[in-house]
């Protein structure tokens, strides 16, 4: 390949089949016809003669995608054969078919040379994720001023901001005012801090140092224009026995956090986390609203629930639905909480798609991924679990 198209954008061609045979010679000529648009890397199972990378036995395209470094990144991805690869749905880009594949965003028209044009107008398009605007996706604020600020540049994401002590320890104002720049008209949620914090300590020390940090991270969240603010209880079962006595200290804790909030015009809502069963929640949010005046919600996370609860996904959705404002979504098999895309564990999505079609007033919806692949397996999980969302 020539080295002046090294600036060109990377396409990945995907075989089926190991050998040469059909497809590699189609891959060849679809590489010719695209040579002086864009760079293309051909891909195959083990075992594949001419091929540029060996994608393992199975075909999975996974491990290539989360540990492809940035100039390999693939702009697009076509499909070659009736084979679609594992891992295809981490993909960052547009997935194509050129052949007899279904399952992916759009197949491309027969000859090389309407395929090459038709994937180079794919390409300029973005992938089709129909679920990107209709949900949040959590980024702590240090990953969206670092590692994760192109994506969030590049993709129109609305963004959950993760406050951490150590961002908001270290965010002046030249990084606050990058930070508002990023996030220039999108839709705003923010992720209270939570780590080794307990507003509803005992210990009055350790109570006033969580206030201190929760008043730093209002303010910082309502800088970057959130409108809901999610917290933790910092709940344990096995210390916090009296939940009735603890309900009472988190709302003299927080009575100043919620209002300061609903002054910023950003609601208040509490997330299952530790609680095995939705009680802690119902009374620390009964007794926080009485307190400081201010109506607040409910978050509900159905990993944490599955995972960490021994209480059934429908009894929480009945404790929690009169007052749900957000839900955060992710997946996982029962045994740790281990945030995997939607569709990827034992979560009954179907449950919870009819629950949201019954509500009036639905919640913010945001997606809990752990890394840029399940970010994209999230939105696609989305769409193969509920189809394309409502208008």
């Amino acid at each position: 390949m020539p080295a002046n198209n090294d600036h060109l954008a990377i396409i990945w061609l995907c075989l089926s089949r190991p050998g040469p045979g059909p497809e590699l010679t189609a891959a060849r000529a679809l590489r010719q016809a695209l040579e002086g648009h864009a760079r293309t890397l051909i891909l195959g199972p083990e075992g594949s003669d001419g091929v540029d990378l060996r994608l393992g036995r199975r075909l999975d395209l996974g491990p290539a995608l989360e540990a492809c470094p940035d100039e390999l990144r693939p702009a697009a991805v076509i499909c070659l054969g009736a084979a679609i690869p594992a891992g295809l749905e981490l993909a960052p880009c547009p997935c194509l078919a050129w052949g007899p594949a279904t399952g992916c965003d759009q197949t491309l028209p027969a000859p090389a040379d309407q395929a090459a044009e038709a994937a180079m107008a794919a390409l300029g398009r973005g992938p089709r994720l129909s679920w990107l605007a209709h949900v949040q996706v959590n980024m702590p604020l240090g990953d969206l001023l670092g590692r994760y600020e192109a994506l969030a540049r590049s993709a129109p994401v609305n963004l959950e901001i993760g406050l951490d002590a150590s961002a908001l320890d270290s965010c002046g104002p030249a990084e606050m005012a990058r930070a508002k720049a990023i996030i220039a008209g999108r839709r705003i949620t923010a992720h209270l801090p939570f780590m080794d914090l307990y507003p509803a300590a005992a210990d009055p020390l350790m109570a006033a140092a969580a206030a201190r940090r929760l008043e730093m991270a209002v303010t910082t969240a309502l800088e970057l224009g959130a409108i809901q603010a999610v917290g933790h209880l910092g709940f344990w079962p096995m210390m916090h026995r009296d939940v009735a006595a603890f309900a009472a200290r988190h709302a003299t804790a927080m009575t100043p956090i919620a209002q300061a909030l609903a002054a910023g015009g950003c609601r208040l809502v509490l997330e299952n986390t530790m609680e095995p069963d939705p009680a802690p929640l119902l009374a620390c949010r009964r007794a926080l609203s009485e307190s400081s005046g201010v109506e607040v919600g409910f978050c509900l996370d159905v990993g944490h629930a599955n995972s960490f609860s021994r209480t059934s996904l429908p009894a929480w959705w009945r404790a929690m639905e009169s007052h749900l404002w957000e839900m955060h979504l992710h997946d996982n098999d029962g045994s740790d909480d281990s945030h995997y895309p939607p569709g990827s564990g034992r979560i009954d999505w179907a449950f919870i798609a009819e629950g949201l079609r019954g509500l009036s007033t639905k919640p913010i919806l945001t997606l809990e991924p752990h890394t840029e692949a399940h970010f994209w397996a999230s939105l696609r999980g989305l769409e193969r679990l509920w189809g394309r969302p409502e208008a």
